[in-house]
């Protein structure tokens, strides 16, 4: 094969270099450089002094992982303001003021630290005040309501001797009040913290379910209303709230701006990890001695793509309150707002580069022809681990016949099995999916098998290296480029503590003459970064277009070899490499693969320039030029609702909803979301539509507000169609039975998961609650803190038992542990016989701990509950230890040792409490979530396939009411209210696929007398379900830039619009969901393999098949105009995506069988022509609609 040929067109630009970072770009750096550099560090190496290397453990690796300034300073101001908070506390006038609950200032200093921006920090602590306010007040209504029942009201008795009566004054109306007061509380609380889930809301209501209990028991003593009880709750709250909020603004303050560049700036460092191992992957061949070493590659190129998108999710958090903030700077917050859907698409196509390397890649996953069984003696799997030029006869075709032969021997022998003992009958699960397999054998050996795999693919793979190389340079020096800009934004914008500082220095100290030379410094090093900026901007485009237009039409030289033969190089050496017969010419799918990968690497070049157009017009507007303040709108400002908007803003914020939605590690208690829906679409939707400032332009929707699910037309789409009935009832005729609806639905409502957790958590609640009820146990239970296990029972239960029986045995260790460190730092402080601390030594010893506390506490991984739990009993001990040298309290747990076993045995009895109380029905297991929530996806991506194709009808129904100038034959469909609508509901669902993967590590917990859940089964399901969302996306972005008449040619072509193939695929979607949410068996033949019913023609590489009665305008054969058209290979893509989309629902069909079963078997179907008396039977035929001969 001959050298590529170096183009003298354009020498490769030199690496950003920006004077806000110290560190060099080296991503345009090659081979010998590298070397080069490598050389330079070996030698200099040699001259410093041996330096050991710690080898920091596996448990231990997310120290060093950390262990930088932007993050230690975090760790450090949480520290300063809990110190701060620790200092009220230890000055005994202080705590004697702030009352007999002034220990909550170190517990709320490890609940809530101030680690966000100040907005976020000032709004999860004005919530927390707020909620404390509300359940205080409602509190005292109940002592009013409960005091209105009492028949002996006394209140000349003083608190003390109140509290100390043995239960003098406990009756049973107001205990019943109290108790009907208690559930509600709890209820309605709890409630709120399921549905939000890890976010502002959580310790908001931890805090506010503290209060509820805390002033309802004790008020069951007292014989009037105790209302300023909840004081003692609400002040040390407030100074902490006050002391969090000073903090997030005076210790190394941060704004929400530099918050969101920072995380823009971590989607795109995977990114330029990624284009590297890109070309790593095009210089490696695909085959032969390099399996290994490709599998390898791939796996790499996987894990940082997904590093890329999972900072997608604290990306979106922090652009939730970016329009609320006040900041001064040079950027307005709302200039970053267009960046977050940009960073989403750049993710996802992203992860469309990666699909070419799994189509190519030797060891890839197939058909499960060989269905899973736990049959012993069996394998489980078929991946082939040979390369590819080994498959000379049909894989997998021996083990499949023996497969068969032994399942065809199992339903026929059925009744000897029958006949044996119990002890020695098989319990395995017989195999399933057989009919599909053999199926897929079929296609295997007639249609996909090529003995020229392996050359093919090795000759396609060195040319679309050659033409892919240059551009995938310029992408890795843009995303170089825009990771170093936007981690540097901060730095160059000035964090307020440096501005301050830079500020006063000017004032005092410079000049006139040094302060202008300082801003002539400032003016040349803009000059300089906007000049390098705009070079990598153009020459990504130089690059595009020259790939456009040159470079990407290496990949059809096979093809145009063949079709012109007088064009060959018959007269080179390489004549015996690129000659070619029009019969021998490679298979079509080889160059379909060449084009995914280069559709989606234009795509991901045409963002990247997108995004660095938004740069530049960032730097270069006049009025971004210097700092100014930035505020919300005027309208905002002034607007009575702004109060109410924020609340509705905050309670409907889809980004800190599930299971791991915060910065906590999978495990992590959140959210148990509603398995039947796929929430919070509508809010993304409408968020989305807001006016570009930069631009000028409305984005997304033109600035009208989109409905809710139940108003809209298929996302957006004006094509009214069906909405889910009631079956048992007509429509509403009349207002009474409107209103009757809507009380249905309320009622109905009521019985929700959600509710009702809220419901049997409030059950739990007051029942623990009825030792204080009691004349007999109310002061005992007073007196041993009985408050304790109650609140440990609330936070322990959970909607699912799994969550529930890992928080009871995590807490239980935690606990110990806390108590134990609690233990050794209080008799460090308290060495003396009366164990009484120096406020000195405890200072001392907060100052020393708190740094490494707090580093622990936000960067450890694991659920973090199980760490807050932890330094809780660390601090209560001391606290409570400390508090009683000061304060007389009616029911003191004594010091040290007294108070920690008392911690450790009410915290063992209230959750373990809780773990028995999740066996009482209602009972929700997380095997049933995950089972109907991935139900309720596979509907919903049945709802995306059928918006996506109707897309082009919607399209040009719109075209002929356009009277603008455009061609509708040229016309593509672009970016519109309905693409962005499905857009969102696609990140929706991946959204909450994600959340289900990292709520299934719990269910391991939940014990099950039926057997161990099939994990494996049910995560092929969850893989499955991802690439079928992830491919609507690509065909979404194709269908969005073709013209009318290649998408009408492209629909006709993957039978898209044939009613009898979507028939079929509706129903296999409809099939697998109803299955999978009902648990009922799949029948043994289904449609599938669709595939089979979707080439139920051969095209080949041509577009119009030579049968078809309309070509919409387009060639009916292949020439070499149309293989170099941009729109053919667009049409190749949407081709080879609507292939896999089948090809997937094939395997999901399969999947869902492993987890249900099969049904409805005809005896000996689906076994033709394998093993014993194959040749008593006749074969299926194989009509129109199953057909696998290509015509």
């Amino acid at each position: 094969m001959a050298e590529p040929k170096v183009s003298s067109r354009a020498s490769r630009p030199p690496a950003i270099r920006t004077h806000f970072s110290q560190s060099e770009d080296q991503t345009g750096a090659d081979s010998n450089t590298t070397s080069s550099v490598e050389k330079a560090k070996i030698s200099l190496d040699k001259k410093r002094p041996t330096r050991i290397q710690l080898s920091w453990p596996t448990y231990l690796a997310w120290i060093p992982t950390n262990w930088s300034w932007v993050k230690i300073r975090l760790a450090l101001r949480c520290a300063v303001a809990a110190w701060v908070s620790s200092l009220l506390f230890i000055i005994p006038t202080v705590q004697v003021w702030i009352g007999q609950a002034s220990f909550l200032l170190l517990i709320a200093a490890f609940l809530s630290p101030p680690v966000d921006p100040f907005l976020a920090v000032l709004e999860r602590e004005v919530l927390i005040s707020l909620f404390v306010a509300a359940t205080w007040g409602f509190a005292c209504l109940g002592m009013f309501l409960a005091n209105l029942a009492r028949t002996n009201t006394d209140t000349s008795v003083p608190i003390q001797t109140a509290l100390f009566s043995n239960g003098q004054y406990v009756e049973a109306a107001p205990s019943a009040i109290l108790a009907i007061f208690i559930f509600l509380g709890t209820a309605i609380l709890l409630y709120i913290r399921v549905h939000q889930g890890p976010g502002p809301y959580l310790f908001a209501t931890l805090f506010s379910c503290i209060c509820l209990i805390t002033n309802l028991t004790t008020a069951v003593l007292v014989p009037y209303p105790y209302y300023i009880l909840g004081r003692s709750i609400f002040i040390p709250l407030v100074f902490h709230s006050i002391i969090s909020i000073l903090a997030s603004i005076v210790l190394f303050p941060e704004s929400l701006s530099n918050n969101f560049t920072k995380r823009v700036a971590a989607v795109f460092t995977p990114l330029q990890k990624a284009t590297a191992i890109h070309m790593t992957l095009l210089r490696t061949t695909p085959g032969g001695d390099c399996v290994e070493e490709f599998k390898e590659h791939i796996n790499t190129l996987a894990g940082s793509v997904a590093q890329s998108e999972a900072a997608l999710g604290p990306l979106a958090q922090a652009a939730r309150l970016l329009p609320s903030e006040v900041v001064y700077s040079r950027y307005s917050p709302r200039d970053w707002r267009p960046l977050q859907d940009l960073a989403r698409r750049i993710a996802v196509r992203a992860h469309g580069m990666m699909i070419y390397f799994t189509l190519i890649d030797p060891t890839r996953e197939r058909f499960p022809v060989t269905p899973a069984t736990t049959r012993p003696g069996t394998p489980a799997g078929t991946t082939p681990s040979t390369p590819v030029e080994k498959h000379s006869d049909p894989p997998h075709h021996h083990h499949l016949s023996n497969l068969l032969h032994r399942a065809h021997l199992h339903h026929s022998g059925r009744h000897h099995r029958a006949s044996s003992s119990y002890g020695h009958r098989h319990t395995a699960h017989a195999p399933v999916g057989v009919f599909e397999s053999q199926r897929y054998l079929d296609l295997e050996a007639h249609v996909w098998h090529d003995p020229r795999t392996e050359s093919h693919t090795t000759q396609t793979h060195s040319l679309l290296q050659e033409s892919c190389t240059p551009l995938l340079e310029q992408c890795q020096i843009a995303t170089g480029c825009l990771q170093t800009w936007f981690s540097g934004a901060a730095a160059r914008d000035g964090a307020s503590w440096k501005l301050a500082k830079s500020i006063f220095t000017s004032a005092l100290l410079n000049s006139k003459a040094k302060f202008e030379r300082r801003e002539q410094a400032k003016r040349l090093q803009w000059e300089e970064r906007v000049s390098e900026i705009r070079n990598v901007r153009r020459n990504l485009e130089k690059e595009l277009n020259w790939f456009r237009q040159e470079t990407r039409l290496n990949v059809v030289k096979p093809y145009t070899d063949a079709l012109d033969p007088l064009d060959s190089p018959t007269g080179t050496d390489e004549s015996n490499l690129w000659s070619y017969d029009y019969n021998q010419i490679p298979s079509h799918r080889y160059l379909f693969n060449c084009y995914v990968y280069q559709y989606h690497l234009m795509r991901f070049a045409d963002m990247l320039g997108e995004l660095l157009d938004h740069v530049i017009r960032l730097e270069t507007r006049p009025e971004r030029r210097h700092r100014r303040v930035w505020t919300p709108k005027i309208q905002s400002l002034v607007s009575f609702a702004l109060f109410l908007e924020w609340i509705k803003g905050v309670w409907s914020d889809s980004d800190n909803v599930g299971r791991s939605a915060s910065t906590g590690a999978e495990g992590e208690e959140g959210e148990e979301e509603d398995p039947d829906r796929v929430q919070h679409v509508d809010r993304d939707r409408r968020r989305e539509v807001e006016l570009d400032e930069m631009s000028g332009e409305t984005r997304i929707g033109n600035g009208i507000e989109i409905g809710g699910d139940e108003e809209d037309n298929m996302y957006g789409m004006g094509l009214p169609y069906p909405k889910r009935r009631d079956p048992d009832a007509l429509p509403p005729g009349n207002i009474w039975e409107l209103m009757g609806r809507w009380v249905y639905k309320r009622v109905v409502g009521l019985t929700g998961g959600n509710a009702l957790y809220a419901v049997k958590a409030g059950v739990l609640t007051t029942l623990m609650c009825i030792p204080f009820f009691i004349r007999g146990s109310a002061q005992f239970a007073y007196d041993n803190r009985f408050l304790w296990g109650i609140v440990m029972a609330q936070l322990t239960s959970a909607r699912f038992r799994g969550d529930t029986t890992f928080g009871f045995l995590t807490r239980i260790l935690s606990t110990f542990l806390g108590g134990g460190v609690g233990l050794c730092m209080w008799y460090i402080c308290a060495p003396t016989t009366g164990h009484q601390a120096s406020p000195y030594a405890l200072g001392a010893i907060f100052a020393v701990c708190f740094p490494f506390f707090f580093y622990i506490r936000l960067y450890i991984p694991g659920p973090p509950m199980r760490i807050l739990i932890f330094f809780v009993t660390t601090v209560l001990v001391i606290g409570y230890s400390y508090q009683d040298q000061f304060q007389a309290l009616p029911s003191s747990p004594g010091v040290g040792w007294s108070v920690a076993w008392r911690r450790f045995l009410l915290v063992a009895c209230g959750v373990f409490a809780a773990f028995v109380f999740s066996f009482f029905p209602p009972a929700f297991t997380l095997r049933r979530y995950q089972r109907t929530t991935l139900a309720t996806t596979c509907a919903e991506l049945g709802v995306i396939y059928c918006a996506v194709l109707s897309l082009p009808n919607a399209n040009s129904s719109s075209n002929k009411n356009n009277t603008g100038d455009h061609d509708p034959a040229t016309q593509t469909l672009g970016h519109s209210e309905e693409t962005h609508a499905i857009v969102a509901r696609l990140i929706a669902i991946r959204g909450k696929l994600g959340r289900l993967k990292a709520g299934k590590v719990n269910v391991k917990y939940e014990i099950s007398l039926r057997g161990k859940w099939p994990e494996e089964r049910y995560h092929t399901l969850f893989e499955l379900q991802m690439q079928i969302s992830y491919s609507l996306s690509h065909l979404l972005s194709i269908i969005e830039h073709l013209e009318p008449a290649w998408t009408r040619a492209l629909l006709s072509r993957t039978r898209f619009i044939d009613p009898n193939f979507q028939g079929d695929v509706l129903a296999v979607i409809s099939m697998i969901s109803t299955s999978l949410r009902t648990g009922t068996p799949l029948p043994q033949i289904t449609p599938c393999p669709l595939v089979d019913r979707f080439m139920l023609k051969y095209h080949g590489l041509n577009v119009i098949h030579k049968e078809a009665e309309e070509d919409y305008g387009l060639p009916r054969t292949l020439t070499k105009e149309t293989l170099e058209n941009e729109q053919y290979l667009m049409f190749c893509v949407g081709v080879s995506t609507a292939f896999g989309i089948v090809g997937r629902l094939d395997r999901l069909m399969v999947a869902a069988k492993e987890i249900v079963g099969e049904q409805y078997h005809i005896q000996g179907l689906g076994f033709t022509g394998f093993g014993a008396g194959a040749g008593r039977r006749e074969s299926v035929p194989l009509g129109s609609r199953t057909s696998t001969r290509m015509q």
